[in-house]
């Protein structure tokens, strides 16, 4: 119970650190130096400044991104699940808060600096929340969808589509701004994709003189296959038990950890695998991290 508890505490702590990230990059970088960023949040930017500019109306950033989510969480629900939704609406509600909290100032007038510095927080925000289980929301619910049941990453999807409506913005707001920004959302994908990778795999090896109750309960967690090979001490030359199993980038620590509880004096070797042929399934996040 009290394990729960904690792990369900770190995940919420590190989405508020993740949407701190963003709220950071937003003022201190991002907004200060009249750069967009893609998505509902720079839709809700180029509203707020049209109108500002037409009708003198100052709008909130953080209040309308979290009104333009309340439809997308329906969609959430629906192609992802209860849990993913849940902690899509929390990050939204935190970054809302960031937006408001986080005290509006200009770093540096470079503007490419500001490029830089907001384009790599903002993303690696992103990723800490994507890698915890949920999502800035957005188009970022169907980026996520997208990058587990298709082929490509997420920061790909999310890249393709974000070029069009910045494109959109340069044709209205002035294509220097449109390339900068564009720039500004390819750091992003870069990161995005580094931090969290679910499109990437990894063969797990694990030494173990507990391959029964390492690989049932690996099983059970993962519901991933796992080969038994049997092998040999080179020093002892007592017999031991090698499991492989190959999992994705976002499964990789509920392995290790579950390996660890299991028998914490196993041996594990984690490997990037470049290419896997065969049956190895795309699973929703929702269903590994519950």
């Amino acid at each position: 119970m009290n394990r729960k508890f904690f792990k369900q505490l770190k995940i919420l702590l590190m989405i508020v650190f993740g949407s701190a990230l963003i709220g950071i990059a937003m003022n201190w970088f991002i907004s200060s130096a009249g750069l967009y960023v893609g998505g509902v949040t720079g839709i809700s930017q180029l509203i707020i400044r049209a109108s500002y500019e037409n009708f003198g109306i100052r709008l909130n950033l953080g209040l309308m991104v979290w009104c333009f989510n309340v439809p997308l969480l329906f969609i959430a629900y629906r192609l992802i699940g209860k849990r993913f939704t849940l902690t899509t609406l929390f990050t939204v509600t935190m970054t809302t808060l960031m937006f408001n909290l986080v005290p509006r100032m200009s770093i540096s007038d470079d503007l490419f600096l500001n490029l830089i510095f907001g384009g790599a927080l903002n993303a690696a925000g992103m990723g800490i929340v994507l890698r915890y289980g949920g999502s800035t929301g957005g188009f970022d619910v169907l980026f996520q969808y997208l990058a587990m049941k298709k082929s490509g990453s997420f920061g790909k999807y999310s890249f393709y589509i974000n070029c069009v409506i910045i494109a959109a913005a340069g044709y209205l707001e002035g294509w220097e701004t449109a390339f900068y920004t564009i720039l500004l959302i390819f750091i992003q994908m870069q990161v995005v994709d580094h931090v969290h990778a679910p499109h990437q795999r990894y063969t797990i090896f694990i030494v173990t003189n507990k391959r029964e109750a390492v690989a049932k309960t690996l099983q059970k967690r993962l519901e991933r296959g796992i080969t038994i090979i049997n092998g040999e001490g080179a020093y002892t030359h007592a017999n031991r038990s090698i499991l492989m199993m190959v999992v994705a980038s976002y499964e990789v620590y509920i392995a290790l950890q579950t390996i660890h509880d299991c028998d914490p004096f196993s041996f594990t070797n984690v490997l990037q695998s470049a290419r896997i042929q065969g049956n190895f399934e795309r699973k929703i996040v929702d269903k590994v991290s519950s």
